[in-house]
């Protein structure tokens, strides 16, 4: 079993406020809702030629450039995260979103599970974001710099 470090961008998307959906809407609804906020994120990342790694609770965590790279797999995930933003707002959700592109670890055994340290970039950012936010870390910047507009917010805290 061989462990393979590969240059890739994680996205992390969670849903604003499903608690609180939960609490006041018919469970059935909700349900339907859920699946099609998974289904909607799943078909965006890999639209854009990512994989979705994990689901949990309501949060999903995706990759770009596992198991194959492209040179543009900041881009992909900012513009899967446009589209996942897209339809949630259909959906009448809101979502969060954190993009972080570093050195990633996977293994044969499973070559779509990846930790690293753009894993947990990604993550943080996600949590820090606004509703309906893309934050986007620094190795993702570097490798969408030119290809993409970015506003920069200045630094921010993540924990």
């Amino acid at each position: 079993m061989g462990v393979e470090r590969k240059l890739a961008t994680v996205m992390f998307v969670d849903l604003v406020g499903s608690t609180a959906l939960v609490s006041r809407a018919d469970p059935e609804v909700v349900r339907r809702r859920i699946a099609q906020y998974f289904e909607h994120v799943s078909q965006c990342v890999t639209h854009h030629g990512g994989i979705v790694e994990k689901f949990a609770g309501d949060a999903v965590m995706a990759a770009f450039g596992i198991p194959v790279a492209h040179e543009d797999d900041a881009e992909r995930a900012v513009r899967a995260a446009f589209g996942v933003l897209d339809a949630v707002r259909e959906l009448e959700l809101e979502a969060r979103v954190g993009i972080e592109s570093g050195e990633v670890v996977t293994d044969d055994a499973d070559s779509t599970f990846a930790t690293g340290e753009a894993v947990n970039i990604a993550a943080r950012l996600q949590q820090a974001a606004q509703p309906n936010q893309i934050l986007i870390g620094p190795g993702a910047q570097r490798l969408a710099f030119g290809r993409l507009e970015l506003e920069d917010i200045g630094p921010i805290e993540v924990r």
